[in-house]
């Protein structure tokens, strides 16, 4: 028995689109042709087993991304020790922001805390983010940079949604990335600033031929560049400016004349 013609009559374009029924169809024969197939007596029958179904292939592939990935990214212990680690979060939880130098006590010991700039940049909170390929020059993205570097986040964004340049669209797209994976790590949005923000060449800039007239051309590249940026919290910035004042406490009163009586005759003209 021949089976009932079917017709999409719902499309004025009749087998240029699919049928939705027998697409149905189709996925329900793939995914029945995806399990594997077993005997009576419930060995697995090889034939059946495919790349898609083959449990101990996926299970092979998933262990091997975790270990490349895991030698790509070391961990924080690796990079700094795990006393130091703990202190550094007893410092902060006991004065909001960590400072440097300063006695904490851990399991009965007495310790004078001091960290490193290296140490304090892994250890504080922050966001890293890179933009995708952007066809533009690195000249045209530095005026944009410097007009929005040390803003606060939310700032930034703000002042760029109403910048008519190109790039100002650009970056804001790459700090609202920051904004929406800020939310995901628990961190404060509004007390997030723009620590670090640079551009690069992306490489790979592409020539062509510049004709110009009486036989004569020209080179033109078409320059590709990508944007980088560090996010930081309130944190960072409490230090920094906890720093400045220890600085200016410590420093020495300035005296730009000595204090002292003139050993010369004074005479109200020239000696030349």
């Amino acid at each position: 028995m021949t089976p009932p013609l079917r017709f999409n009559s719902s499309s004025p374009f009749g087998k240029l689109t699919t049928n939705p029924i027998e697409e149905v169809e189709k996925k329900q024969q793939k995914d029945g042709a995806s399990e594997i197939a077993r005997n009576e007596e419930g060995e697995v029958d090889i034939s059946s087993i495919t790349p898609q179904n083959d449990e101990q292939l996926i299970e092979y592939y998933k262990n091997k991304q975790q270990q490349t990935s895991a030698k790509h990214q070391p961990k924080l212990e690796d990079l700094v020790h795990p006393l130091k680690i703990k202190l550094f979060n007893q410092n902060v939880s006991q004065h909001g922001f960590f400072k440097n130098d300063q006695v904490v006590r851990h399991e009965g010991k007495t310790y004078k805390f001091h960290l490193t700039p290296e140490e304090i940049e892994l250890l504080e909170p922050s966001i890293y983010l890179q933009s995708y390929r952007i066809k533009s020059s690195m000249k045209k993205a530095t005026v944009v940079n410097r007009f929005v570097r040390g803003y606060d986040l939310k700032t930034a964004i703000n002042q760029l949604h109403f910048n008519p340049k190109k790039m100002a669209t650009e970056l804001e797209k790459l700090l609202k990335r920051g904004l929406s994976k800020s939310q995901e790590l628990g961190y404060d949005e509004n007390a997030m600033y723009i620590a670090r923000l640079w551009t690069g060449s992306d490489g790979e800039w592409r020539k062509r031929l510049d004709i110009k007239g009486r036989g004569r051309h020209g080179v033109i590249r078409h320059r590709y560049i990508h944007l980088k940026c560090v996010l930081k919290t309130g944190q960072t910035k409490q230090r920094l400016q906890w720093e400045k004042q220890q600085r200016e406490i410590e420093s020495k009163p300035k005296m730009y004349l000595n204090n002292e009586p003139l050993n010369i005759k004074v005479r109200p003209w020239y000696k030349w």
